[in-house]
């Protein structure tokens, strides 16, 4: 048995870790950035509570409120222009998956005093990242807080992608489940499927799998088949979103060593061309891939299955009863048509699609992406 795994990320979790938050801030610098949304950390009062507390240990801080539900890299760029003069010394990225993702590119900005585009589109190597990051994440869905990639949108050419670098990992992660007591069930459901799709596009693919990625796969993939429906059904149960904030975590730590499937690639164009959230495009293309799949993975798919349902399965059909009877417990039913998408718009999608394809068993099928496409028209 050979593998590696690597995690630098020191991580502090539970209810109530954000009220310490400025203490464990300043062992990394006195002169923070805090980046985050534009709407929902000020709505709650979690911006104006890190502020204070910060300020309260003499140390200061500046706020930049300028980033998308999907972040783009002009947004990074003027974030990096804003505050390059000023020097921080820290960088803190307080909200969902798109503010941690934004705050690695901001990071890279920062560090090299240039636009982020050249890097994201892999026309120029990230060879340093200088400033250390905090992540306090407040959706349970990205993993964005322990692992090395972020996902920004170049608009110049309409293209959403993923870069890569150690100095991406956070130095800090403070994951507080409180944070997410907030959540719309909206965005619960969304952000959960997305906790969902990474444990089982990890346990699929065919990059990176070692009994440490296989493992937290099908744990977080239980979790959430039996923590997302309460989650939904009362936000404010804890236990429930402790425990998906767990999941979330877990599979933060298999993106670091791991890597998605079809699903993930094909998300990203949708997202850009109608500016939707992550976790819906993902939820209409699963089941198209799923039963275009299951054939070629057909054991760890059981394996899947009973970790969700605790149903041991022989056939795709079986199987997808499964997956159907999840779905319906989190009152999902979407297709691309949700989206005001049609199939004329199948190819200008599959040419926007990047990534490495071969991670996924099916990635080599001719017409696979097409196909995929084609499928979540359907309900």
């Amino acid at each position: 048995m050979h593998f590696t795994y690597y995690m630098p990320t020191k991580i502090f979790f539970g209810c109530g870790e954000f009220e310490k938050a400025p203490d464990y801030i300043k062992t990394l610098g006195k002169k923070v950035l805090i980046v985050t949304g534009k709407y929902a950390m000020n709505k709650y009062g979690f911006t104006k509570r890190l502020v204070d507390g910060l300020a309260a240990l003499g140390i200061e801080s500046m706020v930049y409120e300028g980033i998308s539900a999907n972040p783009l890299a002009s947004e990074v760029n003027a974030c990096v222009e804003k505050f390059a003069g000023w020097q921080p010394e820290v960088v803190v990225a307080l909200g969902g998956g798109s503010a941690i993702d934004a705050g690695k590119g901001i990071l890279l900005g920062l560090s090299t005093g240039e636009k982020v585009e050249p890097y994201l589109l892999g026309q120029l190597p990230i060879t340093h990242v200088d400033i250390p990051l905090v992540a306090i994440p407040t959706t349970a869905g990205t993993g964005s807080e322990t692992n090395w990639a972020a996902i920004l949108t170049d608009e110049s050419t309409g293209t959403k992608t993923s870069f890569r670098h150690k100095g991406f990992f956070p130095a800090i992660a403070i994951v507080d489940p409180q944070l997410t007591m907030s959540l719309s069930p909206e965005t619960t459901v969304e952000t959960g499927f997305d906790v969902f799709a990474h444990g089982v596009e990890t346990y699929i693919s065919k990059s990176g799998l070692s009994p440490l990625v296989g493992s937290n796969s099908l744990q977080a993939i239980q979790l959430v088949g039996q923590y997302l429906p309460q989650a939904l059904t009362d936000g404010q149960n804890s236990t429930a979103r402790t425990y998906m904030m767990y999941a979330s975590m877990l599979m933060g730590f298999n993106l670091a060593n791991s890597s998605t499937c079809l699903p993930h690639r094909l998300q990203y164009p949708i997202g850009v061309k109608t500016n939707s959230s992550h976790g819906s495009g993902l939820m209409a293309l699963f089941e198209s891939w799923l039963d275009l799949t299951y054939e070629i993975s057909k054991e760890k798919f059981n394996h899947i299955a009973e970790a969700l349902h605790g149903t041991r399965c022989s056939n795709k059909k079986e199987f997808m009863n499964v997956y159907r009877q999840f779905r319906q417990s989190i009152n999902i039913n979407p297709s691309l048509t949700d989206f005001s998408l049609t199939k004329a718009d199948v190819s200008y999608l599959a040419s926007k699609v990047t990534g490495n394809l071969s991670n996924d068993p099916a990635g080599e099928i001719p017409g696979i992406i097409e196909k995929i496409y084609d499928g979540a028209f359907y309900k």
